[in-house]
């Protein structure tokens, strides 16, 4: 990619300074095509802040899995991002350090990491880990709770050593013994840079792709103009009761979960007899316009309501479906696609699917997510409306009973 300022992309790092300049450095000499601009904090509450203040960024790195939940929690992460992950290569330099400090491996607390990745880490070395206590990361816990797990883990087991991913942790126990607090290794900040600068360039990809839809109705529509603004496009009227639309690949996809149903055909439908959406995705305005003309004309006799995206090599998606069908089930997307859908860490599905499974129906409600999730209601139905919004989650129904608005029920689609 051309270093030159028309092509060089802003990757905001979120994270402590000392973390943000050794990003900065690998950056330096490695990923030059792109532009690192930091945004330091002296808290991991201040992730969000840092993060809305900049929407000029691209792509964002966390340097840790702390800001990259509260930055996602708040809401403020709307572009391709990835934290650094401090197994591996990184955990394993302070256990090094560890033993050369002439300390035990085996006995340590260690926050923020997943205890399964902690013990297949320690194991793999021949460590034992009977002895090693871990508490991860989840949204509700702050520095006070990790602050007393490692004290209370070090008065069990005296001579133990504390591990911290935060800096603040590692501020506040540092002189109750020995400790550390995990620095990513170089190469997890490699990983984690070829992680977003591939996000950024297959968002890239897709937003450079122009997305041409033609929409003709039996009768002019002076509310299209508002239902259109999902897909963040253009309209051009090209007759009484007919219009161009253009919009970008990535938009459309997201809008329609990967060419599987069409919020704007089932908007039209509510007002009028007949429906007829034709999309085509193309590398130029001429190639999506072709394509779009041949997907209206297939419209004609595909149905009432239909919509039909081409994107080029006699692919068509054909979308007739207005509402959703009760009885259709709905196969489960990846846990990786299932993540990059919804904006979400893989941590957060993960605990999502353990909900469902100990539900005996499978459903759930705001209610178990917030109690999974260890979050506010009021942010585990905003999870929820994420969820719905990229397809992964669907309303099935109500739970009777109790005082006030029914809760809603909804069916995941997720496969770990």
């Amino acid at each position: 990619m051309s270093s030159n300022a028309e092509h060089t992309y802003r990757i905001g790092v979120v994270g402590p300074t000392d973390l943000v300049s050794l990003v900065k450095r690998v950056a330096a000499l490695e990923f030059t095509d792109h532009l690192v601009v930091p945004l330091s904090y002296r808290n991991e509450a201040q992730a969000a802040e840092v993060v809305a203040a900049r929407p000029d960024i691209d792509a964002l790195l966390f340097t840790g899995v702390i800001p990259y939940t509260l930055a996602h929690t708040a809401g403020v992460v709307t572009k391709p991002a990835a934290y650094i992950d401090y197994t591996g290569a990184t955990l394993y330099g302070a256990l090094v350090e560890l033993m050369s400090a002439g300390h035990d491996p085996a006995r340590i607390s260690i926050d923020t990491l997943a205890r399964p990745l902690v013990v297949e880490s320690l194991s793999h070395v021949g460590i034992s880990t009977g002895d090693v206590a871990t508490m991860e990361y989840r949204s509700g816990i702050d520095t006070r709770h990790l602050v007393e797990f490692h004290r209370e883990h070090s008065r069990n087991r005296p001579g133990s050593v504390a591990i911290t991913c935060v800096r603040s942790v590692y501020d506040l126990i540092r002189e109750d013994g020995y400790a550390i607090r995990l620095a990513p290794a170089i190469a997890s900040v490699r990983t984690a840079l070829d992680t977003v600068t591939m996000e950024l360039a297959g968002r890239i990809s897709s937003d450079a792709q122009v997305a041409l839809g033609m929409i003709e109705l039996p009768a002019p529509d002076d509310r299209l103009a508002d239902d259109i603004r999902a897909l963040a496009g253009s309209l051009f009227p090209t007759g009484p009761s007919s219009y161009v639309l253009v919009s970008t690949r990535g938009v459309l996809a997201q809008h329609t979960c990967d060419w599987s149903v069409m919020p704007l055909l089932e908007q039209l439908a509510e007002r009028h007899v007949w429906v007829r959406i034709g999309f085509g995705v193309g590398r130029s305005a001429a190639d999506a316009e072709s394509l779009a003309r041949r997907a209206v004309e297939r419209c004609r006799t595909a149905g009432p309501f239909t919509a039909i995206v081409s994107v080029g090599a006699g692919r068509d998606f054909v979308i007739t479906e207005t509402s959703p069908d009760p009885n259709r089930t709905e196969e489960p997307l990846s846990l990786h696609i299932a993540a990059r859908r919804a904006g979400l860490s893989r941590a957060t599905l993960l605990k999502l699917e353990a909900a469902v499974a100990a539900r005996p129906d499978g459903e759930v409600t705001a209610g178990d997510i917030a109690a999974a999730l260890g979050i506010e209601p009021r942010s585990a139905r905003r999870t929820l409306k994420q969820l719905e919004r990229s397809g992964l989650a669907q309303p099935v129904g109500t739970v009777a009973g109790g005082a006030g608005r029914p809760a809603v029920r909804y069916a995941l689609r997720i496969d770990t």
